[in-house]
């Protein structure tokens, strides 16, 4: 026997109900791909600082010049050369807990370079070497900087020199200490070839060694 089966009637009262909740459910769909689709334009075409909260600023440090000193060392003829440079200037920004906020930018006069030697330093400024009147100033600005281990760094930084510029990285130590003093200490060997500095007749010269190491020992003061 066949068996037989009996459905309700659905009123036409029923059937507005439905329709009317399926169409909600279609708006409320349509209204999150909107709201998808929009702030996937706003991350690809508006400016991060426009969509991210402002990012806290890494405090600013004054740098006490008489403390302070910028070094270099190469090597002449199978002697080693040390010099300084006298005059030179630097704006950090620095705090190990916002490295993100970090930076540093550091200026020097290159007619400032001194090694105590007079027919030497009578050389260094001159077109072949740092050329100091048509390149007055050498400058670092670093990109990014990272922790490498305790008190211990790696800047990212674009090193210009003779108009010149190599992205470098420069491994540097920094301490503070009672009463916001901050120390820093930075090594870093440059190639004078890939600047530019020491030629003589378009060739690098054979008596000078081809590495420079700069060494800067700065004290500094948190000012704000």
């Amino acid at each position: 026997m066949t068996a037989l089966r009996f459905s309700s009637p659905v009123s036409r009262s029923d059937r507005g109900v439905r329709r009317r909740r399926e169409g909600a459910a279609r708006r409320s769909r349509t209204k999150r791909v909107a709201l998808v689709a929009l702030s996937i334009g706003l991350l690809l075409g508006a400016p991060l600082s426009t969509l991210a909260a402002p990012e806290p600023a890494a405090p600013v440090w004054s740098v006490d010049r008489a403390a302070s000193r910028l070094n270099f060392r190469a090597a002449a003829a199978g002697q080693t050369i040390d010099g300084v440079f006298k005059s030179w200037d630097a704006e950090i920004a620095f705090d190990p807990q916002n490295l993100r906020a970090s930076r540093a930018v550091i200026w020097v006069n290159t007619a400032s370079a001194i090694t105590g030697q007079p027919a030497r330093d009578a050389i260094l400024p001159t077109g072949g070497w740092l050329s100091t009147r048509r390149f007055p100033k050498a400058q670092l600005v670093t990109r990014s900087i990272v922790q490498t281990g305790p008190n211990r760094y790696v800047a990212s930084a674009a090193l210009t020199i003779r108009g010149v510029s190599r992205l470098v990285d420069v491994p540097f130590s920094a301490t503070i200490g009672h009463g916001d003093i901050g120390r820093m200490q930075a090594t870093l060997t440059i190639d004078r070839n890939l600047f530019g500095v020491g030629q003589a007749g378009g060739r690098s010269v054979p008596s000078v060694g081809p590495n420079v190491v700069l060494m800067m020992h700065l004290a500094a003061k948190k000012s704000r």
